[in-house]
């Protein structure tokens, strides 16, 4: 049963006493304790997004076999550009994707593309469908040490949203356009 309050609210001086009567020791927490182990929304770069993706998939995009990057998620209006991490056994974020706005099922009408006839028919698990129009190989893939120390994003799991720092060191004109 949860402890109810019977009186007023007891004001800043009040003191905590142990079950025996004696003075408790009480430590107040910081008001922005768990603000601290993330990074702050500030940091991060509302254009830029990152994928954890299976090698494989990244392999037909790169060969143009597969041209929308499916998900269950909708990324905010924002995106423009999609981190791909390729999770292992690669372990490491190799390409960035040039996007546009998510299509829904019935809206992509390719049939070229590995998995847009089953999208568009209602068939995935997913609900958007995020086109690759332009696709970047990074000179250098980013593993999972270098993310975190360097530019604060850990290793992803679904997604996230990319820091400035990472952008803003990492330019598209400095990695290799594959088309």
């Amino acid at each position: 049963m949860p402890a109810i309050r019977t009186g007023a609210k007891p004001d800043e001086n009040t003191r905590q006493l142990t079950l025996t009567g004696e003075l408790a020791s009480v430590t107040p927490l910081p008001s922005s304790s768990k603000s601290r182990s993330k990074k702050s929304s500030s940091d991060r770069v509302y254009t830029d997004a990152i994928f954890a993706i299976k090698p494989h998939f990244i392999n037909l995009i790169v060969k143009r076999e597969k041209n929308h990057e499916y998900r269950k998620y909708e990324l905010r209006d924002t995106v423009t550009r999609i981190w791909l991490y390729e999770v292992a056994p690669t372990s490491a974020i190799s390409h960035v994707m040039v996007t546009s706005r998510p299509k829904i099922p019935g809206e992509v009408c390719d049939s070229n593309g590995i998995g847009n006839d089953d999208f568009d028919n209602g068939m995935k698990d997913s609900k958007f469908g995020y086109p690759v129009l332009h696709l970047y190989k990074l000179k250098t893939p980013l593993r999972p040490e270098v993310m975190k120390k360097t530019y604060g994003v850990p290793t992803p799991q679904g997604y996230m949203y990319a820091t400035k720092k990472m952008v803003d060191e990492l330019p598209l004109e400095d990695m290799e356009k594959l088309f």
